[in-house]
């Protein structure tokens, strides 16, 4: 497939996720006529919607950033990877609904252990396209082991801190919701192919492998 026809599927279906978030806020029917103190009331209430709702957009803004630096080192695009990369989008378009849930019940079990699966979900398929692109070696030459590396493990991580935060749930949903944003903030630190690295910054291959380009003296 092209590169350019699977990444803009794949940024439209972020986008579209990431703009549903907003549709978990809304503000409940008051009655009329509504006094100035009521709506206020009523808007300050709305604190843990706003909270899951950066939540949500940043963790969706860091998915969309990681996709894309890894995606800018891949020479190629198989079939396999098409599958996979499916299964990450359908779990990306759940994002809204868990985030919603989560704002609306920020301190009930089910909510934030439904949160917690959907986003160790999401980082399993990460994990799955970053071992599949590496055994399929569709990684340009360009990139380095370390690098690949690095970000394997930075992948692995939040796996492990997803599905921690999910169970933690279970004894105490607010500590939770307290994992979810500090896993994301981990994220915000680019490692490995999600720094700002160009391909020029790293490594070149052997003069023999970069098609039939003369060593320079």
């Amino acid at each position: 497939m092209s590169k350019t026809r699977f990444e803009a599927f794949s940024d439209g279906v972020f986008a579209f996720a990431a703009t549903l978030l907003i549709l978990g806020i809304a503000l409940p029917q008051l009655q009329r006529p509504v006094a100035e103190a009521d709506l206020t009331l009523a808007v300050v209430r709305l604190w843990p919607n706003l909270l899951a709702y950066l939540l949500g957009f940043s963790i969706i803004g860091v998915m969309w950033q990681t996709h894309h630096a890894l995606f800018r080192i891949v020479d190629r695009v198989d079939r396999m990877t098409v599958f996979l990369n499916l299964g990450l989008l359908a779990i990306t378009a759940f994002i809204p609904f868990a985030t919603s849930t989560l704002g609306a019940y920020p301190t009930m079990r089910t909510s934030t252990f439904m949160y917690g699966i959907t986003l160790t979900l999401s980082a399993t398929m990460f994990n799955a396209l970053a071992y599949h692109l590496t055994r399929a070696r569709a990684f340009s030459n360009a990139v380095d082991a370390a690098t690949i590396k690095q970000t394997v493990r930075a992948y692995r991580f939040g796996w492990l801190g997803y599905l921690l935060a999910a169970f933690v749930s279970f004894a105490s949903p607010i500590a939770s919701f307290a994992l979810y944003l500090l896993i994301g903030l981990y994220f915000f630190i680019p490692r490995g192919i999600d720094s700002d690295l160009t391909l020029s910054d790293t490594p070149a291959p052997p003069s023999s492998t970069r098609r039939g380009r003369k060593k320079r003296p």
